[in-house]
């Protein structure tokens, strides 16, 4: 059994082998310089997809649903028409189901969603005499992008045919209403939308009697964009989806309502994420494998090295290529078990069946894992944190075993005595010069 000070200096030279090797250096920048570039172009295609698409998308699809409070306005009977008075909508209670539909265009998913819309409005006549009053409601869509059905204005239960104006941008009821009297419209449409959907108050009117419910079916991760109002409920969970509720009385405000729906994972923008960290993550491959052969006892070849590290790489193209016919899961494993059957029988056959697996666990832990966390954007942190746990659990296991190790040898700030008696003592343990760099 060698003594505790001659392994600290085994491992030491092994150590400063493996970091310090020109050959690795020499395999690492050639292959960074193409990832980089393999980054570089799926960032580009991931911004045209982004972009450049989402004009057509919208086109096709349609925009984001942002739908205008109505108004009213009235005159009383047998006046003209320039005193036009602002009507006061006394209730609202309006019920939206969004149902996710995400829409994919080449690799690329866009938030598309189904809306299912109806509003119930009442309108008490202020005035003691008949009144001749126009409910005016705006459309939600540009008319360019995105498309209505089943539109209907309903007057007290029933659709008024003969006084409802179904233009291109609105629906539109003219009426008589008579003293003190109360007024029901219901609006219902359905339609398709992107990203978002609004309800927008009219700016300086006061909001009476507000009951706003939006259920969204398929997507529980919501959020909101700036200057909207949040839910002022708590959100509530359903099987499906999330349900949203707004209540307000006798309320001034400059914020709309809306919720933004959750993006579905796009591969073309998780794929540039995984690239550019694949770099750093093949480093540490690269250190593992030199460490695992060093402390095994083979020398350090470039050939083989360099055959791996290419093996390694090609992981990114075949996975990349593969995602444009089969799906991302199936993609992933076919892509990372080639590739590791790959390297595992290559090492088996230069090397032993033990190093071939550790390079395995390697392989699994430097690859795989980080490129699962790659694609869950949302457990990425906590994915790689783990994994940082667990190589420092194995460095500190490794490291124990060598209490004498200090770092100012590994530098090189030790004394020429010291690196003559680590130099001395590393050549008597191995006598044929097994561990030289070739």
């Amino acid at each position: 059994m060698q003594p505790p000070n001659k392994n600290a200096k085994n491992f030491l030279h092994w150590l400063k082998i493996t970091l310090f090797n020109q050959y690795i250096w020499l395999i690492f920048l050639p292959l960074f310089m193409v990832w980089m570039m393999l980054a570089e172009r799926l960032e580009e295609r991931t911004y045209q997809a982004m972009n450049t698409q989402l004009s057509s998308v919208k086109q096709i699809w349609g925009d984001n649903l942002a739908q205008p409070m109505p108004s009213i306005r009235y005159k009383r009977f047998g006046s003209d028409v320039s005193s036009l008075s602002r009507g006061e909508i006394q209730t609202s209670d309006l019920v939206v189901i969004l149902k996710m539909d995400y829409r994919k265009k080449g690799l690329v998913y866009y938030t598309g969603y189904n809306a299912d819309f109806v509003g119930k409005y009442t309108f008490h006549n202020p005035e003691n005499e008949k009144i001749y009053l126009s409910f005016i409601f705006p459309y939600p869509t540009q008319p360019t992008r995105g498309m209505l059905q089943n539109v209907k204005l309903l007057v007290n239960g029933k659709e008024d045919l003969e006084d409802t104006e179904y233009q291109p941008n609105l629906a539109l009821w003219t009426g008589l209403l008579e003293s003190t009297a109360t007024l029901e419209i219901t609006v219902h449409y359905e339609g398709r939308g992107l990203d978002q959907f609004q309800y927008g108050f009219e700016p300086g009117r006061r909001i009476n009697n507000f009951l706003m419910k939006v259920e969204v079916q398929g997507a529980k991760n919501l959020d909101y964009a700036e200057a909207t109002m949040p839910p002022t409920e708590p959100p509530q969970e359903t099987p499906t989806g999330k349900l949203l509720l707004w209540k307000l009385d006798r309320t001034l405000t400059q914020f709309n309502i809306g919720v933004i729906l959750p993006d579905k994972l796009n591969i073309e923008k998780q794929l540039a994420v995984m690239t550019y960290r694949a770099p750093a993550f093949f480093l540490l491959f690269l250190v593992s494998l030199s460490a695992i052969l060093l402390l095994a006892g083979y020398p350090l070849n470039f050939i083989p090295i360099a055959i791996i590290s290419v093996t390694y790489f090609l992981f990114y193209p075949l996975f990349v290529y593969l995602l444009v016919y089969i799906e991302i899961g199936l993609a992933l494993v076919i892509s990372f078990t080639v590739i590791g059957l790959l390297i595992f029988n290559y090492v088996r056959m230069l090397y032993r069946t033990k190093i071939a697996l550790a390079m395995a666990i390697a392989y699994t832990f430097y690859l795989g894992v980080t490129s699962i966390a790659a694609l869950l954007p949302t457990y990425t942190g906590l994915i790689l944190t783990i994994e940082g746990v667990v190589l420092m659990g194995i460095i500190m296991q490794i490291l124990s075993r060598y209490k004498d190790l200090k770092f100012s040898e590994l530098l090189g700030w030790s004394s020429a005595a010291q690196s003559n008696s680590r130099v001395a003592n590393h050549l008597s343990l191995q006598p044929d010069n097994h561990n030289e760099i070739k």
